[in-house]
């Protein structure tokens, strides 16, 4: 009985140790300056493109833990950015995570919350 739950277990996909996390792939920039005001929301996927590629970090955003997570290996969801995902991950640090699978759950496309820049 105990090899069929260790199997039951392999197959689904949720090894030991790994948690499940739903939220909004976004960057560093937008989503931690958006958390920092209470706002766990999504980003415009083509303003978080962009701050990637001019070198912020890609990160999951979860509303529900209300925390901006970093990724130790963002190649796993570079194809996800402003998309609604779950992710099976583990935690390698305060607020970092090591990401397993994903599975896509939604499109998003909301506005840039972007605050305007002081003149």
């Amino acid at each position: 009985m105990k090899y069929l739950w260790v199997m039951i277990v392999a197959a689904s996909g949720v090894a030991l140790g790994q948690d499940v996390y739903v939220g909004y792939v976004s960057d560093s920039g937008c989503a931690l300056a958006r958390a920092s005001g209470g706002r766990y929301t999504p980003t415009n996927p083509d303003c978080a493109r962009r701050c990637i590629k001019e070198g912020k970090s890609i990160v999951l955003i979860s509303p529900e833990k209300k925390v901006v997570f970093r990724i130790d290996n963002p190649a796993a969801l570079r194809t996800q950015i402003g998309n609604k995902v779950q992710v099976y991950g583990a935690s390698t640090g305060t607020h970092r995570l090591h990401v397993e699978k994903v599975v896509f759950l939604e499109k998003t496309n909301p506005e840039c919350e972007r605050p305007p820049l002081k003149e």
